[in-house]
């Protein structure tokens, strides 16, 4: 292991394991992926998996993919409903099931990450 690998390893570990540093890259990583996804729908998958290496096991890291999903969703959401669009949306029946599908797997796929390193 080279010496940048050991320092990335050391720092994620702290991140991980220390309660307050580990709430703040969680926020971060949210932040992050909410910005990127608003971008391309691999936002959303980009968040999912910052949220899935913060996370301190694999299945805390799924479980931190499916509430950054639904947390894209909810953004959605209210920027629907501040475009005056949620009427819109919601008329378009099992149509608009298609992008709130989209939002939790690619949250948990990208949280899978965790699961390699």
């Amino acid at each position: 292991m080279t010496e940048k690998q050991a320092e990335w390893t050391a720092t994620i570990r702290r991140v991980r394991t220390d309660a307050r540093i580990h709430w703040f890259a969680m926020i971060g990583a949210i932040a992050v992926g909410i910005a990127l996804s608003t971008l391309s729908w691999l936002g959303i998958v980009v968040g999912g998996a910052l949220v899935g290496l913060v996370a301190t096991s694999l299945s805390r890291a799924v479980v931190a993919g499916v509430g950054f999903g639904i947390i894209v969703i909810l953004t959605w959401g209210v920027w629907l409903a501040w475009g005056g669009a949620a009427g819109a949306v919601a008329g378009m029946g099992i149509f608009a099931v298609i992008p709130v599908a989209i939002a939790l797997g690619a949250a948990v796929l990208g949280s899978l990450v965790r699961g390699v390193v």
